[in-house]
């Protein structure tokens, strides 16, 4: 099963939209890869996107701050 940014899992709900895309890139992505566990796809997207973020920030504070 495949997610989109109107069907995904209840857990991606409390997401910013932009991470809850990033996470279901990867979820897609993962499961592509025939991932199996589905709690585990789930899981690891939204640690992958919060991280995704988090590295974006940082990058656009540093750039402003140079």
């Amino acid at each position: 099963m495949f997610w989109t940014q109107t069907h995904f899992p209840a857990a991606m709900r409390s997401l910013p939209p932009s991470v809850r895309a990033k996470a279901i890139e990867i979820a897609n992505s993962l499961q592509g890869q025939y991932v199996s566990d589905q709690r585990e796809v789930i899981s690891t997207s939204i640690q992958e996107a919060r991280s995704w973020s988090r590295r974006r920030f940082m990058e656009s504070a540093g750039t402003q701050l140079s």
